[in-house]
């Protein structure tokens, strides 16, 4: 018979994995439903014309797009802001803030490399409808609400930057080609000084306003104490003045939710021209041995594409996979194993039904509780019992139920007790 494996980017992860998978992404949506996010559950499969509005080409061609029996052309979830997008136009009676949560799968065909996937999992948190610098901020604090209790809160810095403020910085030097300037600052970590200025020339600007780019996308820096220095560097124009004062107060509320200390501001960071229309951020590896953890922003007016409504909206995918990552280096990966509260052990088959009832009886006090499903002695069932990490082991004899009691042996030191029939459950509970 031929073994046939999983294809190249896409895994199994077996219940020992997956248990330490599961508490990470519990991370994620326990921190992002405690700020009032809401969970949401959308299609893995979109009609392909869904992505053709706004995604590039780039992307069109990693897609898992194909026909399908009805003859329409589908596509294999790549992102899920499209969808979104389409949600709320489909439902006008909506209120704001709509505030969602999902965590999906997502699919698309890269080259996989450590931290990319051709399968992976995301959560996607989202504000739709309202635009301040309160919505901004509360994202942003999700974020790094999430690495704090990840463990991982001192490994990780988010670059911010503002499309309207470098838009506003760039005309008031009377720059009207933006976007290609912006893509060269969007390069310029990779390229030397004289390179960069070089390549800003190239594309129109005169050499002192290229100096002067060179001089303000340097700024990067804590972002409470960056804001002072850029407005000294912002020009005395009304739209730049307006711009920083926005940065400012987006610096004030970040300072409120206490997560100020893992931002700094960068002018340098431009994330999809044709994407974002405000905010821009990126989570980073702050020791810089792995490439950006995820990204997100504000994007007015990609919605509005998708219907008669013009909604506003702010966020993030939270990616796993370079996330994983971190945490391994950082020993802060979950342990690979499953766990079991208790293990209820029938001393023979005479008393399997009562057995059975104190399992009810715990699995109902919210306890994670196994039974012998292949009648196995007592010996194999604590071999058992230990290879699913139980706890404890509830051993049902009939001498016991006789005295009215069962014994509770602790995994751990081996040490046994006995405990009345009508304190179990909440003894071990």
């Amino acid at each position: 018979m031929t073994d046939i494996e999983s294809l190249k980017g896409f895994y199994d992860r077996y219940p020992e994995e997956f248990a330490a998978w599961r508490d990470v992404i519990d991370v994620v949506e326990t921190t992002a439903a405690e700020f009032g996010f809401r969970e949401i559950d959308t299609p893995a499969v979109e009609r392909r014309a869904l992505y053709e509005i706004k995604s590039g080409e780039e992307l069109m061609d990693q897609t898992y797009s194909f026909k399908d029996r009805g003859g329409r052309q589908v596509t294999l979830t790549p992102e899920q802001t499209p969808t979104r997008a389409r949600l709320v136009q489909q439902r006008k009676d909506l209120k704001t803030p709509i505030k969602w949560y999902d965590t999906s799968k997502r699919w698309r065909y890269e080259n996989v490399q450590k931290g990319r996937d051709r399968e992976f999992f995301q959560t996607d948190i989202d504000v739709f409808g309202i635009e301040s610098v309160e919505a901004d901020a509360e994202v942003i604090a999700v974020a790094a609400t999430i690495y704090e209790r990840l463990g991982v809160a001192d490994r990780v810095e988010f670059l911010i930057n503002d499309r309207t403020l470098l838009d506003a910085l760039l005309a008031a030097e009377g720059i009207a080609n933006t976007d290609a300037v912006m893509k060269v600052i969007d390069d310029k970590e990779k390229l030397a000084r004289e390179e960069f200025l070089t390549e800003l020339r190239n594309t129109g600007v005169a050499h002192e306003s290229a100096e002067r780019i060179d001089e303000l996308t340097s700024i990067r820096g804590p972002i409470t104490e960056e804001i002072d220095r850029l407005r000294e560097l912002a020009p005395d124009d009304e739209a730049a003045v307006e711009a920083v004062d926005r940065m400012a107060d987006l610096a004030d509320a970040l300072e409120s939710y206490g997560v100020a200390e893992a931002c700094k501001l960068d002018l340098s960071i431009v994330r999809g021209l044709a994407y974002y229309t405000g905010l821009v951020f990126e989570a980073f590896d702050s020791e810089g041995e792995l490439r950006a953890l995820f990204g997100g922003g504000r994007y007015d007016d990609l919605v509005g594409l998708f219907g008669s409504q013009d909604v506003s909206a702010v966020g993030f995918a939270f990616g796993y996979s370079t996330t994983r990552e971190l945490l391994k280096m950082e020993g802060e990966w979950p342990a690979e194993e499953v766990s079991t509260d208790v293990y209820v052990a029938a001393v023979s088959g005479d008393v399997r039904e009562a057995a059975l009832g104190f399992a009810s009886g715990l699995r109902e006090a919210g306890l994670v509780v196994e039974t012998d499903l292949a009648n196995r002695g007592l010996g194999g069932q604590f071999e058992y019992a230990d290879s699913i990490n139980a706890d404890t082991v509830l051993i049902v004899g009939q001498r016991d139920l006789d005295d009215g009691v069962v014994t509770v042996r602790d995994m751990d030191s081996g040490d046994e007790r006995r405990v009345s029939i009508e304190d179990v459950v909440d003894e071990l509970a």
